[in-house]
């Protein structure tokens, strides 16, 4: 069974909804405020991330063909964080 923590000695905190980049398993997530990355409760990668983040009314979003909305953007390229896939296409 998980420990089970008083979050009055973790304040402030954030808590939504995670996904794990690796094995896609969505899970409820409370984490300190500014965590980056999640521990996955099922696959024990730490690949896990909050789902939606940092997006506000989005329409459309890129998305990697293996599904992923999450990206690292080098100086030279952008990538998908899960699969590594160099993105192709067109801004506008």
């Amino acid at each position: 069974m998980p420990e089970i923590i008083n979050l009055q000695e973790h304040r402030p905190h954030m808590a939504g909804t995670a996904r794990c980049m690796n094995c896609k398993h969505e899970w409820v997530a409370v984490a300190p405020q500014g965590t980056a990355t999640l521990d996955c409760p099922e696959c024990e990668c730490w690949k896990g991330v909050w789902k939606g983040a940092c997006l506000s009314e989005a329409k459309d979003l890129w998305t990697c063909k293996c599904g992923n909305e999450y990206f690292v953007i080098h100086i030279d390229r952008i990538m998908c964080a899960n699969c590594g896939e160099s993105q192709h296409g067109m801004f506008g």
